[in-house]
């Protein structure tokens, strides 16, 4: 229980102080956490911080594609009406 109370100390901080296995391990022990709950109000929060984990888990990705792309254009995609269907 004590991982459980530091790890909701970082929620209501900054995620991104964790190193990135830290952040990986956290977010499978919340994870596990939420698949074995069966409370619903309790799985909600579960959910809800799992997307936390994810949001900033995307924010890293998105940086590290960014640096190593610089220059990167933006693809088409398949999906959408409003979207043109020039490549």
């Amino acid at each position: 229980m004590a991982e459980r109370g530091r790890r909701r100390l970082v929620m209501g901080g900054d995620l991104s102080s964790l190193s990135d296995s830290e952040l990986e391990t956290q977010r499978e022990d919340l994870r596990l956490e939420y698949v074995a709950c069966r409370d619903i109000d309790k799985a909600t929060e579960l959910y809800d911080e799992l997307h936390g984990y994810d949001e900033e888990m995307t924010r890293r990705a998105n940086e590290i594609y960014e640096r190593d792309n610089p220059d990167a254009t933006t693809r088409h995609r398949e999906h959408g009406w409003y979207l043109p269907n020039e490549d």
